[in-house]
């Protein structure tokens, strides 16, 4: 769950495969300049297949990188489009063009793109590395907004500018084009493809095959609290409204209040860590929540795993609904809710969350309600609280042990 990442994810939306056969008004570029990307033509064409990972996975560095690379006329790696009815999809090289279009619209995750995309939630992690991007792009290259200036005015800008304003002129990123009409082969073609220079992360590409199951689209809600690329657009309007309201629920119970900075100075932290790019731990927990019986994501093995499609939302909204009875009764002022303090169960002594550790106790008191010794629980909590506090320093919960070990010091309290 690496925070240091930047979200770019709302600069090329995202689009299912399943498009209309509407002829697209463009030609097959051979090469993609900055006109073509700011312009009215192909830009706004641009989408992304909705089996794309999340555009999240580059640091400000890198970024920054990519747009000096860029300016100073140095080469890009080609991008892989497929054209289908009005759109023009990316294959490969999201990263790359979501890059130069956050340049062109000074928008690295918290600005108007990006706002209206994530319906006006964005996390601190978010805004923090956006800004801290945006302040080392304009260091190394300088905003678009300067460039458009010199360009109205080459005499008066800086001669560093009138070099690079060359450059940009004829600068441009090669395009090379998937020739299948086929969707499903243009699929295929994305995750050979994506299996090559840059791997997709195993987990990430259990999630994306298994897009449409209900696993995937709970996460996918949860993640966003209900915002984002909206996985459940095929659903009903009462459906995908319920969908989003119970997902920005769980997200506020899982994580609220934000972590304001670190190391932690405050007690009062949300109990599942941060909820920036928190998706593999938030797909175990649903899976957890609903007995779904697959490997959790810290198997990284290339898994050939069966989740079923969703057709109507009702399997995700069942789904949602048991991961909130289940987050409830962690955390929040429900009835049933034993209000664990986040710090005492799922934090180590650093302040470092520990998925693993979240999922432990959320299955082992699940298994006491089922048993119905949660008032047991009640009587010996103290003793086991202190036992846990006692032992920060030393408790592993290793991904082969955790739950076992949890299960098994709190029984041993029991007794």
């Amino acid at each position: 769950m690496a925070i240091n990442v930047v979200n770019l994810d709302a600069l090329i939306p995202r689009e299912d495969f399943a498009v209309d056969a509407e002829p697209p008004h463009i030609t097959a570029l051979e090469k993609i300049s900055i006109v073509h990307l700011e312009g009215p033509f192909f830009g706004p064409d641009l989408r992304k297949p909705d089996f794309q990972r999340e555009t999240t996975q580059w640091t400000p560095q890198k970024i920054a990188d990519l747009v000096k690379a860029f300016v100073d006329a140095d080469l890009i790696p080609a991008v892989i489009l497929w054209k289908a009815g009005r759109y023009v999809f990316v294959i490969d090289g999201a990263h790359r063009l979501s890059a130069l279009l956050a340049w062109i619209h000074d928008d690295y995750g918290d600005r108007k793109r990006s706002l209206d995309f994530f319906g006006g939630i964005i996390t601190e992690d978010q805004r923090k590395v956006a800004t801290r991007t945006r302040t080392l792009v304009n260091k190394v290259v300088g905003s678009y907004q300067d460039y458009v200036a010199a360009r109205s005015n080459p005499s008066g800008a800086p001669v560093h500018l009138q070099k690079r304003l060359s450059n940009i002129s004829i600068n441009s990123i090669i395009a090379q084009w998937v020739p299948t009409t086929d969707a499903r082969s243009a699929e295929d073609s994305f995750f050979k493809i994506n299996q090559a220079a840059t791997p997709i992360d195993p987990t990430e590409r259990r999630i994306l095959k298994a897009r449409r199951s209900a696993s995937a689209v709970a996460a996918r809600a949860i993640t966003h609290g209900g915002t984002g690329h909206k996985y459940w657009l095929s659903f009903s309007k009462d459906t995908r409204e319920s969908i989003e309201a119970a997902g920005s629920a769980i997200y506020r119970a899982l994580y609220d209040p934000p972590i304001s900075g670190t190391p932690l100075t405050t007690l009062d932290v949300p109990v599942a860590g941060r909820g920036y790019n928190a998706l593999p731990f938030v797909f175990d927990f649903v899976n957890q929540a609903n007995g779904v019986n697959i490997e959790d994501t810290t198997n990284k093995k290339i898994l050939n795993e069966e989740l079923p499609d969703d057709l109507d939302g009702s399997v995700t909204i069942e789904y949602l609904r048991q991961v909130r009875r289940r987050a409830e009764r962690i955390t929040g002022d429900s009835p049933g809710s034993l209000g664990l303090h986040p710090v005492v169960y799922f934090y180590t002594r650093g302040g470092t969350f520990q998925p693993t550790a979240f999922l432990a106790i959320s299955k082992l008191i699940e298994g006491l309600a089922t048993e119905g010794k949660l008032i047991e629980f009640t009587r010996v909590r103290r003793q086991f609280e202190d036992f846990l506090g006692s032992r920060l320093n030393h408790i592993q919960y290793a991904r082969s042990t955790a739950r076992a070990t949890v299960d098994k010091k709190f029984r041993a309290s029991l007794s």
